[in-house]
């Protein structure tokens, strides 16, 4: 009886198995899902490549945003990412030699332009683009920028100021979001009347919001070279490359160029 007993149930639990897709055979057949850490000046863009990437390949990805200086602290305290997207090459760099990226992973997918964005109120005609200059006036209370100590794009607008000397007067006038997600908050609602972004997130908060944009000059703002590479504690490499290819491929660089990447 306990024989008949113990074969009832193991063909009971290998039925269930069967026809929940849990057995042994359907954890190679299930894709993992891939959890990437990305910089906020790609929120306008990633979601349409990782939905290409996807459809390609039938591998998920879910995305965390934010600054890349926050994104590669979490990376060092173990966060399960398997690739992350950085808005410059400094952190990957660190992680790199820290050994919690794939060195021969990292790679720049685009370069990167930082733009001042202004409110429509600011600008003197429909076609004008707003100058450096024009935050140092008045009529500009307060300008927003990504936090400089965790932001590559924050710091490259500190750095483009200090060198024209503007810094030191403007300082207080600056309101830091934690990164260009929230720049972009505060031009939106209206918290402030300019700010310093991607050109990515300009041109896509110009289609909601009444203002316009213009990229800092190279020489005072070089483009910034962003980079991604592989987590070394990724449990899902294989994907993770596949997923690093598709993103430095030709189909994912003219949408990173519609969008404002050099």
């Amino acid at each position: 009886m306990k024989i008949r007993t113990a074969a009832r149930i193991t063909l009971g639990t290998l039925l269930a198995l069967i026809f929940s897709g849990s057995g042994p055979g359907s954890a190679m057949a299930t894709p993992p899902v891939l959890h990437v850490a990305a910089a906020a000046d790609l929120i306008p863009i990633l979601p349409t490549l990782l939905k290409k990437f996807t459809a390609e390949t039938h591998i998920p990805v879910r995305v965390s945003y934010g600054a890349s200086g926050e994104e590669a602290l979490a990376i060092r305290h173990h966060a399960p990412y398997d690739l992350f997207l950085s808005a410059d090459a400094l952190y990957p760099d660190k992680l790199a030699k820290a050994g919690l990226l794939d060195t021969s992973s990292i790679k720049t997918y685009a370069k990167g332009v930082l733009v001042l964005w202004v409110s429509r109120p600011l600008l003197t005609g429909p076609k004008t683009l707003p100058e450096l200059s024009l935050i140092e006036e008045d009529s500009v209370r307060k300008f927003a920028i990504a936090n400089p100590r965790i932001a590559p794009y924050g710091k490259a607008t500190v750095d483009c100021l200090r060198s024209r000397k503007m810094w030191p007067r403007l300082r207080s006038k600056a309101v830091f979001g934690n990164s260009l997600a929230q720049v972009a908050w505060d031009l939106k609602t209206g918290s402030v009347s300019a700010g310093f972004l991607s050109k990515a997130q300009a041109m896509a908060l110009s289609q909601t919001t009444a203002g316009g944009f213009s990229p800092l000059p190279a020489g005072c703002a070089p483009p910034l070279a962003q980079t991604l590479a592989v987590v070394s504690r990724s449990r899902h490499k294989k994907a993770a490359l596949q997923l690093e290819s598709f993103l430095l491929g030709k189909d994912a660089w003219e949408i990173f160029h519609s969008h404002g990447y050099e």
